[in-house]
């Protein structure tokens, strides 16, 4: 499936750069927007337009425009002509054209928010107006809802006549004559019981629900908790205001994974791959690598306070590059660790104790091995005459500074989260560097003391 697709994608790129415009439109006509968008995403500007331009139907636009990227929207969109674009909103789920009016150009905003259907306005503006990054940024306003007197006869013929909600609805939400959310069923429990049963009878009333305002990551560690294809949103009284959607899930994150990968990188998040100013990106990344530089010269010090240690013993020099590369690894390995499992909400400050002694012990297992691989190769290289305190030496350094490592690794997204700081930026220079010096200290600490320098 993956291969077919590739190839797909492939030729509709290899089309556009020929400009062979019957055959690209033929391709097109074939094409799943998410192919589509695909292609799309790897093109030029102009031959973006072309693709774009091939497709002749606005449902099939809406898809498309949906899968780009924002940057990617933003080029299109300036060509598209009004009319058209308020047409192309019409055809997409009120989710995804508040997504799409949020990030349209100042200038077009309140324009489409006039033209638009005036249902779909008024759920665009409340979807708008909580942070696009919260339960309700995401939400999808249309829900499933019943009374809970209601039958399942009723129930199921209501359903029929909810055509607006058909492409979301996984669960039936019941509310009581305030307003309320009371309960929850499946339409499979929905379809299995008697016609004349009431609701009530079988529904759940423990039902799981965010505010509007939770954070997008919390709702998706929610959902995947519990196994939801939608979680209801509800105000403070309890009232449905809509519902997150397992698609949007999915959605959130991939963007979470990727936003966590940049900034393990010691990247800012907003930063384009191919796109924006290079100045900005160079500014981004540059105020992170400081952190390396500072930890680079500070190491330059530390070396070079041991430079008489170094002249007594020169072969020490060599294995300089083993501990900090061990040691980093390490710390890096136990970072992520740390923050996957805060991220997934296996792991909480409170159990900080219990992830740091887990770690240092997997750290000693690992110290093991590698002070008796290192040890031996420290005793065929050492001066005649001192190898076996050499060995030890070597082995010693290379035991406490994994140790540490995996240690001081899992410590720093733990202390981070403590201080309300996203662990993810633990991964970066503060893991890296952080422990380049230590192991430095441990290993020139550990040589002064065994062999006496």
């Amino acid at each position: 499936m993956a291969e077919r697709v590739q190839k797909l994608v492939e030729a509709i790129r290899r089309l556009a750069r020929r400009e062979a415009i019957a055959a690209l439109r033929r391709t097109v006509e074939k094409s799943r927007p998410e192919d589509i968008a695909d292609a799309v995403s790897h093109l030029t500007p102009a031959e973006q337009r072309l693709v774009f331009s091939q497709v002749e139907d606005a449902e099939t636009a809406a898809a498309v425009l949906v899968q780009l990227d924002e940057a990617d929207f933003i080029r299109l969109v300036r060509d598209i002509e009004f009319e058209y674009l308020v047409a192309i909103l019409d055809h997409m789920e009120v989710d995804d054209e508040a997504d799409i009016i949020a990030i349209l150009p100042e200038e077009i905003r309140e324009r489409v928010l006039g033209a638009i259907e005036v249902e779909d306005k008024e759920h665009v503006e409340e979807i708008l107006a909580w942070p696009e990054d919260s339960a309700g940024g995401i939400m999808q306003p249309l829900a499933f809802c019943s009374q809970e007197d209601t039958t399942c006869r009723d129930a199921i013929n209501a359903l029929h006549e909810q055509t607006d909600v058909l492409e979301m609805v996984f669960y039936l939400y019941v509310e009581n004559a305030s307003g309320q959310l009371v309960g929850v069923t499946s339409l499979r429990a929905l379809l299995t019981h008697p016609p004349s049963t009431p609701i009530s009878e079988f529904m759940t009333t423990e039902v799981i629900t965010v505010p509007p305002e939770t954070d997008q990551e919390d709702v998706a560690r929610i959902v995947s908790r519990y196994d939801m294809l939608a979680i209801p949103v509800v105000d403070e009284s309890r009232r449905l205001l809509g519902i997150v959607t397992i698609d949007d899930v999915v959605d959130v994150i991939k963007e979470e994974a990727a936003e966590d990968m940049l900034l393990m990188a010691g990247v800012a998040d907003q930063e384009q791959q191919t796109g924006g100013s290079i100045f900005a990106a160079a500014h981004q990344r540059a105020l992170w690598l400081f952190v390396t530089l500072a930890g680079g010269i500070a190491m330059a010090g530390i070396i070079s306070s041991f430079e008489a240690e170094l002249g007594a013993l020169p072969v020490l020099a060599g294995f300089i590059p083993v501990m900090m590369g061990m040691g980093g690894n390490v710390g890096i390995q136990a970072a992520t660790i740390g923050v996957r499992n805060i991220a997934t909400g296996h792991a909480t400050v409170t159990g900080a104790p219990t992830m740091l002694w887990r770690e240092a012990r997997v750290g000693l297992i690992m110290g093991i091995a590698f002070a008796l691989v290192l040890g031996a190769y420290a005793f065929l290289t050492a001066p005649p005459g001192q190898q076996l305190h050499f060995a030890i030496a070597i082995a010693s350094s290379i035991l406490t500074t994994v140790v540490a490592a995996a240690s001081f690794g899992m410590l720093v997204p733990v202390s981070l989260q403590r201080v309300g700081v996203d662990p993810a930026v633990a991964t970066g220079p503060f893991v890296t560097t952080g422990i380049d010096i230590v192991a430095i200290l441990i290993y020139f600490g550990t040589c002064k003391a065994l062999l006496g320098l």
